[in-house]
């Protein structure tokens, strides 16, 4: 999911140009916390949040220009820029900052931690919620869980020390593995429970075999693997590499040409606008059956009989669920359309050298960088609470 870079610099005309654009890119890289400096602003600009799945971006463009600058040694480094301090910045912005990012991180690692293994065990435990589409949900909770775990800590690290990365070789590409896996396995476990749903709602005689518990797990094992089997050629791009003297955690190597744009469309558009056509045509097919439904009631007036209200019971039932699962899509659209669109202006919105073609795409680049850095580990805590405000069953079992 995050793009590969391209190895020209053919654009830096003088040493004072170079520290320039080097300036602005490697201001921006402290993940999870930067300032904005260099040749379009001339001051800082405010604090952003940013995970490293985001700055990777950030990485590459300094990796770049470092390398290019020096390709064999850290000696034909620009004087202006050998020292690390003046390089990346300092190791760490100030406590008022720190402080509060930190907790905010450790808020949403706890509320996630809890909730979504909370909604494991409840799923596990209540014979009554084994159906299809509560195990969908208890794959999200582990796809959750997994980006929660393998990319927080690591987050809050960053917090308290920007540079060198510290973690290694192997669990920069397990973090990168981690992390797309969790992304893919997200996006297509929503697919396919939004798929039970349009399937048990417009197509009924089929649901009966579609909607079967094993041919769910199957459909969840299927989901994992090709989750996995995505992620590792994404991964394995990554590695740590000297960059002005200190490590970092960076695209080391291409190994899908435009393998970002290729991951957004198959792990985010497409998905998106078939979630997007199936729940509106589950929405013309409640409609019709609600207006068949009160024309039913209309003729019968008060002699309603015990069947009609059975259908009428179980008719709700099907809509509270399917409320719930409308406001799981669209929290995972609220909290991952911004980190897409953040990478959408970094690929499409820089010039042949990697440089801003404006510097209003500078400035939007910030905007949504620091949209995403808030929201991208939001989304992992959101859908225990969705469940619990918009689920009777889940309220009582998780009491």
């Amino acid at each position: 999911m995050w793009p590969g870079a391209s190895a020209e610099l053919g654009g830096i005309r003088t040493e004072r140009d170079a520290q320039l654009l080097l300036s602005t890119v490697t201001s921006l890289i402290g993940s999870p916390r930067t300032h904005l400096s260099g040749r379009y602003e001339t001051h800082h600009s405010g604090d952003l949040v940013l995970p490293s799945s985001v700055s990777t971006t950030l990485l590459n463009m300094s990796h770049e220009l470092i390398h290019g600058l020096a390709p064999e040694n850290d000696s034909a480094l620009p004087d202006g820029v050998d020292n690390l301090t003046e390089l990346y910045g300092p190791k760490r912005d100030p406590l008022y900052v720190v402080i509060p990012i930190t907790v905010i991180y450790l808020l949403i690692f706890l509320t996630g931690v809890v909730g979504n293994i909370s909604t494991c065990i409840v799923i596990a435990r209540n014979r009554s919620m084994h159906t299809a589409t509560n195990y969908y949900l208890f794959s999200l909770a582990v796809s959750d869980f997994l980006l929660l775990v393998s990319g927080v800590p690591q987050e809050i690290y960053f917090i308290w020390s920007k540079y060198p990365y510290v973690f290694g070789e192997t669990f920069c590409v397990l973090r990168g593995i981690a992390a797309e896996t969790s992304a893919n396995a997200t996006v297509l476990t929503i697919t396919a429970f939004t798929v039970e749903r349009y399937v048990a709602i417009c197509h009924p005689f089929l649901s009966h075999t579609m909607s079967k518990l094993s041919r769910a797990i199957r459909f969840i094992f299927v989901i994992w693997l090709i989750a996995i089997v995505s992620a590792v050629p994404q991964a394995l791009q990554f590695g740590v590499t000297n960059q002005g003297g200190i490590d970092q955690c960076v695209v080391k190597r291409i190994i899908i040409q435009h393998s970002f744009e290729l991951s957004t469309f198959l792990f985010f558009f497409a998905p998106m606008t078939l979630i997007t056509v199936l729940y509106a045509l589950i929405g013309l097919k409640l409609r019709s059956s609600t207006l068949m439904q009160r024309d039913g009631t209309l003729q019968r007036r008060n002699n309603v009989v015990p069947s009609s209200r059975q259908s009428s019971a179980n008719s709700q039932g099907t809509r509270r669920v399917l409320k719930m699962l409308v406001a799981v899509v669209v929290a995972f659209f609220l909290c991952w359309a911004p980190f897409h669109a953040q990478r959408l202006v970094y690929i499409y919105g820089v010039d042949k050298d990697h440089q801003p073609s404006d510097p209003l795409i500078l400035k939007l680049f910030v905007v949504t960088t620091y949209i995403s850095g808030i929201l991208y580990y939001l989304s992992t805590c959101i859908n225990p609470l969705l469940y619990n405000i918009m689920s009777n069953k889940f309220r009582q079992a998780f009491k």
